[in-house]
């Protein structure tokens, strides 16, 4: 049996990339590092559901054609 070789799956790349950042981001700010209330954690939250979703929307964008 051949192996192909795929493409990575954009969506979910992004979305662990995502949550890898939003766990630093956490993690920096309960070691004190950084000083996060809901007025600069909402932006963060948003920016990251964005950044999944173009991600989505491009790689389907790509499936298509």
């Amino acid at each position: 049996m051949r192996r192909t070789a795929r493409s990575p799956d954009v969506p979910s790349l992004t979305a662990g990339l995502v949550l890898l950042v939003l766990g630093a981001v956490l993690l920096l700010h309960q070691l004190g590092t950084l000083h996060l209330d809901f007025g600069s954690m909402a932006p963060i939250a948003l920016g990251a559901i964005g950044a999944v979703l173009l991600a989505s929307g491009l790689s389907r964008g790509r499936r298509e054609r």
